[in-house]
């Protein structure tokens, strides 16, 4: 088996989840990290035994121009990704591009034609798309259990960012529709066979961290398809008690139901402290639900094996820049309908 060399961007949250997915794969070296603070840069090195290190404004120059690498995960804010995945590719890198691809449909389409250009396998990290849970529900629709399906309801919530540049709109593009509304968008999108959205009803306000954005920190986004689906979104960054990931499908002969994060198969009750138990938890007394193994059930190891996988085979993933720009395009038209307060067509 192929072994892929990896340059890391970003050294934050994210690429630790990614990082045990990338230990646990055996055809991955992940040869080099930068980030934009040497003592972030350095610490996560250390952390995960990586050999080369590059911090400071240029490091996302130095590592996409790493001659011994064979991709770029970029996992850094989004008004970074484009530059990033742009120059990976003009120095002939594949590309992994967290998620939402661009702050807008422009700028994704701009990557998307970067990579295009230059020939190599892109890669949109929706991680959602790849939960062993989310997997058996569209593995159950496509076998025909439920029927055909006509409505996606799908929920992410917490009770915010932990990073202060989600909360900067000019540097993450947008509020909770944005951050986390592109996950609920393509999980439906993917329940939907990829058919064509068509237009889209959102609404979006700013109730609860008045004083930290003027994003938006609620939302719910109505996406209608070509073929009369309708897919659900509903987005918070000011629920308590913890991240509250759901989804449930409805099709003509059936219906199903997820809920990966409130009821983990665990439980637990401490009165003197638990410690870290879960993603976004906002306490570790009491009754707690600890989720064991979050870079699996959250799908960072199944979404990272498939696109090591494709790189090393030199096909392309089942999610590409392409539906990340179809992803930026349904936000967009979400956002021009927030603010028109009407349906809006998605313009793709």
């Amino acid at each position: 088996m192929k072994t892929i060399k990896l340059g890391i961007l970003g050294s934050g949250f994210l690429q630790d989840f990614h990082m045990q997915a990338y230990k646990e794969l055996g055809n991955v070296e992940v040869v080099t990290v930068g980030s934009y603070t040497r003592e972030h840069a350095e610490k996560f090195a250390m952390k995960w035994g990586i050999g080369h290190v590059h911090w400071g404004s240029d490091a996302i120059d130095k590592v996409c121009s790493t001659k011994e690498i064979d991709a770029v995960s970029i996992g850094i804010p989004n008004d970074l990704h484009a530059r990033a995945a742009t120059l990976a590719a003009e120095n002939g890198k594949h590309v992994i591009c967290e998620k939402p691809l661009g702050r807008t449909a422009a700028e994704a389409r701009e990557m998307l034609k970067a990579v295009e250009k230059a020939g190599v396998i892109h890669c949109y990290a929706e991680n959602q798309v790849f939960f062993p849970l989310y997997q058996y529900a569209y593995e159950a629709v496509s076998n025909g259990a439920l029927g055909a399906p006509y409505w996606v309801r799908s929920r992410e919530a917490h009770g915010g960012p932990h990073a202060a540049h989600f909360w900067d709109v000019d540097r993450s593009g947008g509020g909770v529709a944005l951050d986390m509304g592109c996950h609920c968008v393509e999980v439906a999108r993917k329940v939907f066979n990829n058919d064509v959205p068509v237009e889209v009803m959102e609404w979006g306000d700013l109730v609860v961290h008045k004083d930290k954005t003027r994003g938006e920190d609620n939302c719910l986004i109505v996406v209608r398809y070509k073929h009369g689906q309708i897919g659900q979104a509903e987005n918070s960054w000011s629920t308590r008690a913890g991240l509250d990931l759901r989804m449930e499908i409805h099709g003509k002969e059936g219906a199903l139901f997820v809920d990966p994060t409130r009821e983990t198969g665990i439980k637990i009750f401490s009165a003197r402290g638990a410690g870290y138990t879960v993603e976004k938890g906002e306490g570790d007394k009491g009754w707690l639900f600890p989720c064991p193994n979050e870079y699996m059930v959250y799908g960072y190891y199944d979404e990272l094996k498939h696109f090591t996988q494709c790189i090393a085979d030199g096909k392309m993933p089942i999610e590409t820049f392409k539906d990340g720009v179809v992803v930026n395009a349904i936000l967009d038209a979400g956002y021009k309908s927030a603010k028109e307060k009407r349906w809006m067509p998605v313009e793709l």
